[in-house]
């Protein structure tokens, strides 16, 4: 019997309630159903191993094997199973417990539809195939979407890594001693995060100046620089706004940088032209079509229809290419920086813990390397 984590079930649940549903609608900007534009789902297709397997929907869903141009009939059904199916896979998924569960009440649908893995293959650069039938262009058409599920929890759009640490110098007026600093200022009062009282306790007592000096990983600057070549600085300033002014939020950490200009973009002029934000936008839908931090990113879509959102209460919605300003509008407002696990010993502030099961991200304290002080900012996007 296949296992698999929350976000696992969720492919095989998109892919069979669309099926059921034989309908694609247009999200608007609040994740809401746009009742005027859909997308009739014609077929949709899966690779298990070297089987290449198609479901087409009519007025039942047949699926079919495909192998050296031979077409062959595996197995026929019918449109209420597939929405009893589709049933049990959602109430499976918000029941689901533990990293990694199975659905023993759709066994038989997996055996007969000859699934041996729950995810799309690695090396593809969209998690489900399917063939719509676009009534705007009359058309239809075979399109690769990205699918972004909040099943059973807030969805990540861009996960963390021991390299997607950012690194910044500080320089400070005042004699540091870092480990009696990072001792001091390990468990501050009120509800404040250490990182946040770490850096302004820099700046208002040390008179710091905090500049960005690169990104561990290689792979993440690559990607970034892929993107635009400003993105590791802008990002870097949006991760220091985020501790220092105490906002999450992408849409409000975007009007910092508006208004603060700290790559000098505007150069003191008045602009009409709102470059962080587009710039911000577009490592977000990066995100969203399969950037990761150490994969390198080479911008192809692999002819994407655009991205799939699985919602909470199972209903599911697209942002298709041609609407690609609502998703982006989408991203940016419904985005935050999230705070992983720094990794810090608290019986040994300012060093990494090494007991078991410590994720090692090791940020978020003063230390001191060839005689220059560091600081450590961890990069992670969630939706709100």
């Amino acid at each position: 019997m296949l296992t698999g984590n929350k976000g696992d079930w969720s492919e095989l649940y998109v892919l069979v309630k669309l099926l059921s549903d034989g309908v694609l609608y247009q999200s608007d900007y609040h994740l809401n159903r746009d009742e005027k534009i859909y997308y009739e789902v014609v077929k949709a297709y899966r690779e298990e191993g070297l089987l290449s397997l198609v479901y087409e929907r009519n007025e039942n869903v047949n699926l079919y094997s495909i192998t050296k141009n031979e077409k062959t009939l595996i197995k026929e059904f019918p449109i209420v199973y597939l929405k009893g199916i589709a049933e049990n896979i959602y109430k499976g998924i918000i029941d689901g417990s533990g990293k990694s569960f199975e659905l023993p009440t759709i066994k038989d649908f997996i055996v007969n539809s000859k699934i041996k893995k729950l995810t799309a293959d690695i090396n593809s650069k969209s998690d489900i195939r399917l063939c719509i039938y676009d009534h705007r262009l009359a058309k239809e058409a075979d399109l690769g979407f990205s699918i972004k599920s909040f099943l059973g929890e807030d969805s990540t759009l861009f996960n963390t890594g021991v390299g997607n640490n950012f690194i910044y110098t500080i320089n400070q007026n005042k004699k540091i001693q870092v480990s009696d600093f990072n001792r001091l200022t390990y468990k501050p009062k009120g509800k404040i995060s250490k990182l946040t009282f770490r850096l302004q306790t820099l700046i208002h007592e040390y008179s710091a100046e905090i500049k960005f000096k690169g990104i561990q990983s290689s792979k993440l600057w690559r990607n970034l620089k892929m993107v635009d070549g400003d993105l590791p600085e802008i990002l870097a300033y949006c991760l220091l706004y985020r501790w220092i002014d105490r906002t999450s939020s992408l849409s409000e950490l975007v009007k910092l940088l508006e208004e603060r200009d700290p790559l000098n973009l505007y150069n003191g002029e008045t602009s009409e032209q709102k470059l962080y934000d587009y710039k911000l936008k577009r490592f977000l839908v990066e995100c969203a079509m399969g950037m990761t931090s150490e994969t390198p990113w080479q911008g192809i879509y692999d002819a994407t229809g655009g991205v799939i959102i699985c919602k909470n209460d199972g209903d599911i919605v697209c942002f298709h290419v041609y609407d690609f300003n609502l998703f982006r509008e989408y991203l940016l407002n419904n985005t935050k920086f999230e705070q992983p696990s720094t990794g810090e010993d608290e019986y040994n502030p300012g060093n990494p813990r090494t007991t078991k099961g410590t994720k090692k991200y090791y940020y978020g304290w003063l230390y001191e390397e060839n005689e220059e002080h560091l600081f450590k900012i961890n990069l992670q996007v969630r939706f709100i």
